[in-house]
Order: C-alpha cells, then structure tokens, then sequence
C-alpha cells in the first residue's frame, strides 16, 4: 500500500496555522508515473485509514527548540484537539465532502492569507520596515515577535526574521506527495506549450519546451554549477547593505506620498 496527500495551510489571523489534509490509500504499482493509480486490496477501508490518522494525531510529538539556554524544560508541540475527519465522495453526503467543495477550500485557503495580514506584508522585511507596519496591530505586534526571537541564538535555525513577513510560517500553503497527482512541473510545462500554441498557431503539436514533437533534438539552454553562497568581499556585502538601504528609503517615500494624495483627496 502507499499513503499519497496533499495539504493547505490555513492562516488564522491569531497566528496559528490549521493545515487541512488530504489522505488517499493507493495500491503500491511499480510504474513510477504520477497518472497510475491503482485502488487498494481488499480489507483496506476508509475506516481503516481513518483509525490510523487519528492514532497518527494523537501520538506525533516534536520537541520545540529552547527559547533560552536556562529554559530548564522541554517544551513538546502535539496536534490539538480539534481534529475533523471526514470522508470524500463523489455525491459528498451529509458528513462527508464531494471533490467540487474540497477543491473550493484549496482555492479559498490560496487567497486567505491575504486577508488575515494585510496587503503590506507582500515581501520580506528588513529591519527598517517595521517601524512602517501598515497592519492591524495584533499582527505587527506578532511581527515584531519573530524579529525578536529570530536574534536569539538558540532559535536562529527556525530563520524567524526570514520569515517575520509570514509570523515565522516558512512553508508553502499547498504541498502534496509525489504520487498523490500530476507535478507542477509537468503543469508548467503544459502551460507554456499552451501558450506557444495560442501565440504562433504552429500547425504541429509543440512538445513541452515548445519544440515540434517530431524534432528530436536536444536544446541546450544553459547549464549551471553551484560556485558558493554569501558575499565574496567586504565590498560586495556593502554595495548589497546600500541597495537594500535605497529599496526601503524608496518604500518610505511612496508610502509618504501615498498618505499626502490620499488626505488631500
């Protein structure tokens, strides 16, 4: 048997994360094609699958980083109480969900976090960005949280001033199993073959790099090698210091200008 899922993260404006998921139990196959799924072996159920989630959920534990070095306890995070299981089915019953609501929720949960933090915190913040927080002020105020924990030494892996944009949240709102359904790779493939075929209306079908499918050439677009990371030069790390020195000032103003146009109006 294989497990495959996929799963969203909803963003609440108290600033936890709900993640909503997916779980489907597939025949294992020995195709390694996203497209072949096979239904389980008998003895496989729903309600098998639905036991071991909540066994899953009741006894997953992570140890949470020290948040000082003379904490002197080991703070443990665990999966809430509030765990909802439901069944997904074509006609989506009473207590249980069709595809079409399920798919809905994935579109909803895309564009939400928009509305619990606010439009301003589109991009990463630097240090002068968070006196000019245009946000409601319990979410600055988490904001602020992670720039402050993130200089702790004990929680600078967790890259909370990274990610203070997000209150520390790194992830991706949709993540999926290899095998649960098509790539996005494959998805952005077709899409720019789609694209090809509107804008030049070529008469033979365009393989996924925009190439004629008969054409069994190799096109070589560029090649890339890893050189390193960070700056190579006090120089370098000071010409980046000012760029993002002039991007702030630059915010600052259109956001003074912005404020000036709009009171007079």
């Amino acid at each position: 048997m294989r497990v495959s899922f996929a799963k969203v993260a909803e963003y609440q404006k108290r600033g936890a994360v709900q993640f909503h998921a997916i779980i489907r139990l597939d025949a294992a196959t020995d195709c390694g094609c996203t497209a072949c799924v096979a239904p389980p072996r008998a003895g496989f159920t729903a309600d098998l699958l639905e036991r071991a989630v909540r066994q899953a959920a009741s006894s997953v534990a992570l140890p949470c980083p020290m948040v000082d070095e003379d904490q002197g306890v080991t703070l443990v995070a665990r999966w809430g109480e509030q765990l909802d299981v439901r069944r997904i089915t074509e006609s989506g019953d009473e207590g249980e969900l069709s595809a079409g609501q399920v798919a809905g929720y994935v579109a909803k949960y895309a564009t939400k976090a928009t509305e619990a933090l606010g439009v301003t915190l589109d991009h990463r913040l630097g240090d002068g960005d968070l006196d000019d927080l245009e946000v409601p002020a319990h979410v600055a105020e988490l904001v602020r949280a992670c720039w402050e924990l993130g200089a702790r030494p004990s929680l600078r892996r967790l890259r909370l001033r990274k990610w203070a944009h997000m209150l520390g949240f790194g992830g991706h709102f949709s993540t999926k199993s290899r095998r649960y359904s098509t790539t996005l790779g494959a998805l952005r493939r077709a899409r720019v073959a789609y694209a090809i075929r509107r804008r030049q209306g070529a008469s033979l079908p365009l393989d996924a790099w925009g190439q004629p499918e008969d054409d069994q050439a190799v096109l070589v677009v560029a090649s890339w090698i890893y050189l390193g990371s960070g700056y190579q030069s006090t120089g370098e790390a000071w010409l980046a210091a000012s760029a993002a020195a002039r991007a702030r000032e630059e915010r600052q103003v259109a956001r003074e200008e912005l404020r000036s146009t709009t009171a007079a109006a």
